[in-house]
């Protein structure tokens, strides 16, 4: 199913956590048994054959039965060892997570956790993941989420970019400086395209921002604002730890998203997982102004 759904040999490598050789070699075996190929090979693509789109609907459910059969048993699971696997996005996965996880195995030395950072929201249901941090409530009825905090952002810019421009202090002043747009996927808005909307209402339209530059990775981002190519929307927490940038307007609240902790209802009641949740969620609530200065300052 993972070249299925990766529809390359490299994909599913990825998904599956192995070579592309051993990927290949695994196709190669399954196809000798059955005694007719499953997928014809375009370029690097892989199309499913007649045979197996027609078996394609059974190995689904079979999937989703073993997937079913696996949260029963985690679920069991009392026990504070084995493996967690978390998702998250960079940044708050890659930065603040670590000393969070750091902290967890002084706690719980027998917990492995896998933490998989990426900006795509993972399939919870198909236990691409076990716990997943996402921006935003999830929908899917069979997840469970917890609200771990707010996440403010606001404009900064590095000291030295601050030299060459007029000083900073109101609204109107940010049609003055150049900006380092973040685009980060489908599952992720851009907060400068947003604010910009948001605000059409107070005069302000696409044509009075001037775009440096553009990049689809937060920390590469961070690093532009950081090495003075411009002004960038950053999270507060993010932008603070850094040390060198300066918020041109503190009290200006650029955009706000829910910090939420995921996970399927099927694996409520593991250990494991419910310790590494609870301990990822009193990190949240002790890093609370860290993420929303201006809400806790109002709280």
């Amino acid at each position: 199913m993972a070249i299925v759904d990766g529809q390359t040999l490299m994909n599913a490598a990825d998904i599956l956590n192995m070579s592309q050789p051993t990927v290949g070699r695994r196709l190669a075996a399954f196809e000798d048994r059955l005694g007719l190929p499953l997928f014809v090979r375009t370029g690097r693509r892989m199309v499913l054959t007649d045979s197996a789109q027609a078996i394609l609907e059974g190995a689904r459910t079979m999937e989703r039965e073993m997937n079913a059969i696996r949260r029963t048993l985690d679920g069991q699971s009392q026990g504070f060892c084995g493996g967690v696997t978390i998702s998250a996005m960079e940044g708050t996965g890659s930065q603040w997570l670590i000393p969070v996880l750091a902290s967890l195995k002084e706690k719980y030395p027998d917990i492995q956790v896998e933490l998989n950072i990426e900006s795509r929201q993972v399939d919870l249901l198909g236990r691409e993941a076990d716990l997943a941090l996402r921006f935003g409530r999830p929908s899917q009825l069979d997840l469970i989420a917890r609200k771990l905090t707010d996440i403010e952002f606001g404009v900064y810019v590095s000291k030295g970019y601050l030299q060459g421009v007029d000083a900073i202090q109101t609204m109107e002043d940010l049609q003055r400086v150049q900006w380092v747009r973040g685009h980060f996927g489908s599952d992720r808005r851009d907060v400068v395209m947003d604010f910009i909307l948001r605000s059409n209402p107070q005069g302000f339209g696409l044509g009075d921002y001037v775009i440096a530059m553009s990049t689809s990775s937060p920390t590469a981002q961070l690093a532009a604002v950081r090495a003075g190519i411009g002004a960038g929307v950053l999270s507060h927490r993010w932008a603070c730890s850094d040390g060198e940038l300066v918020n041109v307007l503190p009290n200006l609240v650029m955009a706000n998203y829910e910090l939420w902790l995921v996970t399927h209802e099927g694996l409520r009641h593991s250990a494991r997982i419910k310790a590494v949740a609870d301990h990822i969620a009193e990190a949240a609530l002790r890093d609370r102004s860290l993420f929303a200065p201006n809400q806790a300052l109002t709280d």
